[in-house]
């Protein structure tokens, strides 16, 4: 069914069109928690459930296109199946899958990362954002031997426990927003892993510095997304990261960027490219394989060498190194569907079309929120970004409160009925353009997030 035929339905509810993804959700549930396969998957009253997906359109169980700017979360940045990507992963699936010996399409991948990516001398594949933050921040605190890491109030950099701190809390738990506490989120953390940790607020020099010089002798690493899409789309401001690539230098502490989000995304040397800033380590997943479960870490040369084991004399035959392994690290699907992806943006005009379909979409957001009357603020670069349900400036973590949550769902969920994914219903999450969206998709999306204002706007009367 093409969002043609579905015109009539505009008005409908998005429950009201996927009868199927209810009664499916309803049996879901009895088989996995929430029936999902990850908790921000999860909405009221229930997902949808896709059966198929192609370029930039999602079809679900009951027969629905959307015009879809979610993504996968991000790494979907050429298009569904793309047919670059699928070709080279058929083909390596012919010749062999995982065999715990190495392959040189792993090789050749990780080679093709290191080129493109300034600060990397020596990268190592992983196979989630998570299992790269995770080893690259064993491998900071094995090259400094310091214990703690900082990382910024506000800032999701995977799902292990330590980078599970700070995420989201009450401001009473946090506490002052120039010396904010380390939270869990969520439970199952143990409370030592706090002890750790030290938050600090994004695009604050002043608190960034006088917290990092007080921890500096304990502080291995600080880890930071080089613009904070884990709460939206946070931007530095100031030459933030100019100045904390100096104090990193001088305190010796490693800095590592976590581009999961923004890797191969935001230009083909990824964000350090963008803000022409080079970190000492780089984490990246996501739109480096177009879908397919790839991602890693990397680094200067003397930092990696940690994961090397030493020449052990027999008084020290039970040192070790960081160890760093996996029975599908550098999986040789994976690694063809990243080398694949890579060779495209490198032969073809992907940035400058994401980018300028990005400026499109989130430009012309504003402008139909502006036209209806709807309170927002929308924030992007290049190809990513995300609509604030509120009109405060959105500088820092904090300032993101001020977003209306609820309206946001409820515009979410009317656009969606309407044919169009916005990312999806969470506040804090973001939204994309892809290769293989057009103007015309852009356009009839704007048309279909207008209508979505005037009934939030409505609504909220």
């Amino acid at each position: 069914m093409s969002l043609g035929d579905n015109q009539h339905d505009h008005d409908t509810p998005l429950t009201d069109r996927t009868p199927e993804s209810q009664e499916y959700h309803d049996w879901a549930s009895s088989v996995t928690p929430l029936g999902v396969e990850s908790n921000v998957r999860s909405f009221d009253p229930y997902p949808f459930y896709v059966e198929s997906a192609e370029g930039p359109y999602l079809y679900d169980r009951d027969d629905n296109e959307y015009i879809d700017f979610l993504l996968a979360l991000g790494p979907i940045i050429l298009g569904h199946n793309h047919p670059a990507v699928t070709e080279r992963v058929q083909e390596q699936v012919e010749k062999a899958t995982v065999t715990a010996m190495p392959q040189s399409v792993a090789i050749e991948f990780m080679d093709t990362v290191r080129e493109m990516t300034p600060s990397i001398e020596m990268v190592r594949m992983a196979n989630s954002g998570t299992e790269a933050t995770m080893h690259a921040l064993r491998v900071a605190r094995s090259y400094t031997g310091r214990e703690k890491i900082a990382k910024p109030e506000g800032g999701y950099a995977g799902a292990h426990d330590y980078a599970l701190q700070s995420v989201y809390a009450s401001e009473a738990a946090l506490g002052p927003a120039d010396e904010p506490n380390a939270v869990p989120y969520g439970t199952g953390i143990p409370d030592a892993i706090s002890d750790l940790v030290v938050p600090f607020p994004f695009n604050d020099k002043a608190a960034t510095e006088r917290l990092l010089r007080e921890e500096a002798d304990d502080l291995a690493a600080v880890i930071i997304e080089p613009v904070m899409f884990s709460c939206g789309c946070l931007k530095p401001r100031d030459d933030y990261h100019e100045f904390l690539r100096e104090l990193t230098d001088e305190l010796g502490i490693v800095l590592i960027w976590d581009e999961v989000m923004t890797g191969f995304r935001l230009g083909p040397q990824s964000a350090q490219g963008r803000f022409g800033i080079t970190p000492d380590m780089t984490t990246f997943a996501k739109a480096v394989g177009n879908g397919y479960q790839v991602a890693g870490f990397g680094g200067r040369e003397d930092i990696m060498a940690e994961i090397i084991p030493p020449e052990k004399t027999e008084a020290e035959k039970w040192r070790t190194s960081a160890f760093h392994g996996g029975t599908y690290n550098g999986h040789p699907v994976a690694a063809a569907a990243g080398l694949a992806t890579l060779e495209f943006i490198q032969d073809n005009d992907v940035y400058e079309h994401i980018d300028r379909l990005g400026d499109r979409l989130f430009t012309g957001l504003q402008e139909v929120a502006d036209d209806v009357g709807v309170p927002v603020n929308v924030q992007h670069i290049g190809s990513m970004g995300q609509v604030y349900m509120t009109d405060h400036d959105i500088h820092r973590y904090r300032d993101t409160w001020h977003a209306n949550e609820e309206r946001f769902a409820d515009w979410w969920k009317e656009g969606a009925a309407r044919g169009a994914l916005f990312g999806n219903p969470h506040q804090g999450e973001r939204f994309f353009t892809s290769y293989s969206h057009t103007e015309a998709d852009v356009d009839q999306a704007l048309e279909i997030a207008e209508a979505a204002f005037r009934e939030v706007d409505h609504e909220y009367e």
